[in-house]
């Protein structure tokens, strides 16, 4: 009897300890990276709508366009209900009292933030983490929409960056942190002197050493990433890079072309700190209506004196594509070679 009693009372003492523990531990923050919760009165709804639009400008042409993030709006009553979320705006226009956001906007500001916004000198607030793991919460406190837009074109990149900051520590831990083809990625390595993080659910379409091209996909919606690859550096300024993209997926892919309407070709050093030539627009299918947004990236790497080219596209006709897309770019910016 008293060696069943030690027993439970070891189990209660353990449940009080985690208990005691995990109460100050916050959860994951709730909801889809690619949604803001806009917490606002009715009458700011179209200011502060011009205001985020001004910050969260991305779209994508698919050929449709796709914003990267969807604004939601909800009033200030439902706050409680919500504040667990990924990504939240408090926002209020001036200082009515009869408008419930203000009040909602004291008690998350102190009172030096609070006279300080609403001076116009810093309308836009942004805090990390108050209620759960990985979420950013703005609040917008503006005595009109002139000093918000004026700080939001100001800061436009700082604030943008810590959103896709958020964004990809969240959807790498989706991708990656689960279930991932290490056999798979140990090959890439072993056998080309290169490897990517492979989420579980692509497959293998080509695997050629003569080709020198590795192609995954994935359906539901259908995903597909493939890497090229040829010896030294091939590429030499803009139109030399555009002819070699541009020729890509007819000699790889045979049916499928790039459309010249939407190509955009630039330079960029935010590929794992090399510097690239990036190119976003659009697929289309030679033998019929198909079609979507594609990205890739082209570069030399002067560790194995290769020219590497990573091409991503997605087909999901009448449904999002922007997130499928920013994973993809995940995927292709995981890319490392053996040093």
């Amino acid at each position: 009897m008293n060696k069943y009693l030690s027993h439970w009372k070891f189990i209660v003492l353990v449940y009080l300890v985690i208990s005691h523990y995990s109460c100050g531990v916050k959860r994951e923050a709730l909801g889809s990276d690619d949604e803001i919760i806009v917490v606002s009165a009715m009458e700011d709804e179209s200011d502060l709508n011009s205001i985020l639009s001004t910050i969260f400008n991305d779209t994508l042409f698919a050929p449709e366009p796709e914003p990267y993030y969807k604004l939601k709006f909800v009033s200030p009553q439902d706050y409680n209900r919500i504040k667990n979320s990924t990504q939240i705006v408090v926002g209020a226009i001036g200082k009515d009292p009869s408008n419930p956001a203000v009040d909602l906007i004291k008690n998350l500001l102190s009172r030096n933030q609070y006279h300080n916004s609403l001076s116009g000198e810093k309308p836009i607030i942004i805090s990390k983490d108050p209620y759960a793991r990985n979420q950013l919460l703005m609040v917008i406190n503006t005595p009109n929409i002139d000093k918000a837009m004026e700080y939001a074109m100001k800061n436009n990149d700082i604030i943008k960056n810590q959103y896709f900051s958020l964004f990809k520590n969240r959807q790498e831990k989706y991708l990656f942190n689960n279930a991932r083809q290490k056999e798979l990625e140990n090959h890439l390595l072993n056998d080309y002197g290169w490897t990517l993080k492979i989420p579980w659910g692509y497959e293998v379409i080509i695997d050629s050493s003569e080709q020198q091209l590795f192609w995954i996909g994935r359906e539901m919606p259908f995903r597909w990433l493939a890497v090229h690859w040829r010896d030294g550096a091939i590429v030499e300024n803009y139109d030399s890079a555009k002819e070699f993209i541009m020729g890509f997926p007819l000699e790889y892919f045979k049916n499928i072309q790039y459309s010249a309407e939407y190509f955009k070709l630039f330079t960029t050093n935010k590929f794992n700190q090399r510097l690239a030539w990036k190119v976003n627009g659009l697929w289309e299918s030679i033998d019929d209506t198909q079609g979507g947004p594609f990205l890739a990236y082209l570069f030399y790497d002067g560790i194995t004196d290769k020219t590497y080219y990573i091409h991503a596209m997605v087909f999901h006709p009448g449904s999002n594509k922007v997130i499928h897309l920013q994973q993809l770019d995940l995927i292709a910016r995981s890319f490392t070679v053996d040093n």
